[in-house]
């Protein structure tokens, strides 16, 4: 691991634009897609995770979506009220912020994580923290894959506070495979 700190300090401050998105609760979180279907995967999609996620495009669990795109947008938030320590958060971001960017490289090829004969991993990841925000809160996870080749894919993600404010860019190389290719 690297790491970099610093004490917080005035300087330059700007940011990326928030895409214009539906709030969070008008998508369906996995929860709702997947809580009354009786498989040990579901279950685990509706109740088992600490992170809830509700997918702009659709989830790639069922279905590839309608488009192949390099990008998709992901709410997301922890399932149930954190400590007011900003330590926390940034490490329940950090965690939460590895669901997810893969997808990117899936949807762009029309693939879901269901697709037979996938082996995926990840392989390195990188998160710079740019301002502190609540886990607990819904924060819009913007994803996109400038690149894929060979069985790894570069996936790159942008992560805002509901409010529009920018607090972490993460970037993340991942093995994905199939028997088929």
């Amino acid at each position: 691991m690297s790491a970099s700190f610093q004490v917080p300090s005035a300087g330059l401050d700007h940011q990326d634009e928030m895409p214009t998105v539906g709030a969070a609760e008008t998508y369906p979180s996995l929860a709702d897609v997947f809580g009354g279907v009786d498989h040990p995967g579901a279950r685990h999609l509706a109740q088992g995770r600490p992170i809830e996620q509700r997918h702009v495009e659709g989830n790639l669990f069922l279905s590839p979506g309608p488009e192949q795109v390099a990008h998709q947008s992901v709410w997301m938030r922890a399932v149930g009220a954190l400590p007011d320590d900003d330590l926390v958060h940034k490490a329940v971001l950090a965690y939460a912020s590895d669901y997810s960017l893969l997808e990117s490289i899936l949807r762009r090829h029309g693939r879901t994580w269901l697709t037979p004969g996938l082996s995926a991993a990840s392989l390195d990841h990188a998160m710079w923290f740019h301002r502190s925000a609540r886990a607990d809160e819904d924060l819009l996870y913007v994803q996109e894959s400038p690149s894929a080749q060979g069985g790894r894919g570069l996936a790159i993600g942008r992560i805002f506070t509901a409010g529009g404010t920018l607090v972490a860019t993460v970037a993340q190389e991942g093995m994905l495979r199939f028997r088929d290719v």
